[in-house]
């Protein structure tokens, strides 16, 4: 069982004509292409209901079609025509079933009736509504609550979500770990240590005032495409883009926006990254701190010069703490190990610093590629010493922006 193992070069841009006849292709293979047309323009709107393929932040207004490429196919998932009745596990035991790929135990499509697995027979064996609320209900009757883990998938909704904490918090427990936990714990830990906040310092808006943004760990085209069209406008504007990434993610190199007819006529595509640096797996702290070595040594040679600072030491003096500490570790660095660390040349790092020492407005985005990582905490907490260097934290079109991966986060 398996998708199959097809793997191809693909040079085009992300959005397009490829979106849109993946989506046709898509919506009929879930049998969900009647419900796809009346239930797409409600997604992401007032009234309607959230997408659960991410958490990226819905405009006001919002567009025609408010949705993505994969928020769209996860859409077509939930509404899928396919069902999975008992007669499906008569054929097929639970041991087999194992050996499946998640792809197509999903595949197979929906329960009609609720399943118990059955030792003897190892298979699942379907019990009534009312038996399987009893059995879930004396189970945890028999539980302490404080013992009762809840845990929520990234696939529950925003509003299941919030409902499932309501039930466990009248149960009696406060154990509601979910699948955004595992994807961003070290934000959680990292930021209030730094900011005081466990959570991104951006908003939507800030995206317009911006004058520089700096990706590090997120494909944005795979993870977050509706990201794309703030982006595009960014680009169009003028504003860098400077992204950290050791694989060249599509969507973070071209874009042809599915809602604009220009674009969708000419196939002409947005470039959405002004600097592409592929940074060594796990090099990013060594990068980042490339990129504050340059921003020092250079408002250290414009102090020798009596010259205009390029640190925001105003910024610095009241609202950061260990300055004069982190700016002699950065001193005392060697070029040559954070090379060999980042994987980077001295003169890319020194590019890229350039490029943030011009800019007045910096956003500066990362999403798992900074945080599943053993050292996860360290670097969140260096791209926010860089941003702290230059003031760009708790103003307009500034700010740290950590991109989770699911809309139940805030459940």
């Amino acid at each position: 069982m398996g998708q199959g193992t097809d793997h191809r070069s693909y040079e085009g841009p992300a959005g397009g004509w490829g979106s849109v006849r993946s989506l046709a292709r898509k919506s009929t293979d879930e049998h969900a292409v009647s419900a796809a047309v009346h239930e797409l323009p409600r997604q992401n709107k007032p009234g309607g209901f959230m997408c659960v393929s991410c958490a990226w932040a819905k405009p006001v207004p919002p567009r025609p079609a408010e949705f993505c490429e994969n928020g769209a196919k996860a859409t077509f998932a939930e509404l899928t025509g396919r069902r999975v009745e008992r007669a499906f596990f008569e054929k097929h035991t639970v041991s087999e079933l194992l050996g499946w790929a998640d792809y197509d135990l999903e595949h197979e499509g929906r329960l009609t009736e609720p399943m118990r697995y059955d030792p003897a027979s190892d298979r699942y064996v379907p019990v009534e509504w009312s038996e399987a609320f009893a059995a879930i209900g004396a189970q945890l009757k028999s539980l302490d609550p404080e013992s009762v883990v809840f845990y929520a998938s990234g696939r529950a909704s925003l509003e299941t979500s919030y409902m499932y904490q309501l039930f466990a918090r009248l149960y009696g427990s406060n154990n509601l770990p979910d699948s955004s936990n595992m994807c961003h714990e070290s934000t959680s830990v990292a930021l209030p240590e730094s900011i005081g906040v466990p959570i991104g310092t951006v908003r939507l808006d800030d995206f317009a005032a911006s004058d520089g943004i700096f990706f590090f760990g997120q494909n944005v085209g795979t993870n977050s495409p509706r990201m794309l069209h703030q982006l595009q406008e960014a680009r169009e504007r003028g504003v860098p883009i400077v992204t950290f990434n050791p694989l060249r993610e599509r969507g973070l190199e071209a874009f042809v926006n599915p809602q604009s007819p220009l674009q969708m006529l000419t196939n002409r595509p947005t470039t959405i990254s002004s600097q592409y640096h592929q940074v060594r797996a796990g090099g990013d702290i060594a990068a980042l701190m490339g990129m504050c070595k340059a921003v020092i040594a250079a408002d250290d040679a414009v102090v020798a010069a009596g010259g205009r600072r390029i640190l925001d030491t105003a910024f610095i003096e009241e609202h950061t703490h260990g300055f004069e500490d982190f700016a002699a570790m950065v001193r005392d660095a060697d070029w040559a190990e954070i090379e060999r660390e980042s994987g980077l040349a001295r003169s890319a790092l020194e590019e890229a610093a350039a490029t943030y020492m011009a800019c007045d407005r910096v956003i500066g985005i990362y999403g798992m590629g900074l945080t599943q990582h053993r050292l996860g905490v360290d670097n969140v907490q260096m791209f926010v010493n860089l941003l702290l260097l230059r003031g760009n934290i708790g103003r307009p079109g500034a700010g740290i922006c950590p991109v989770r991966g699911h809309s139940n986060v805030q459940g």
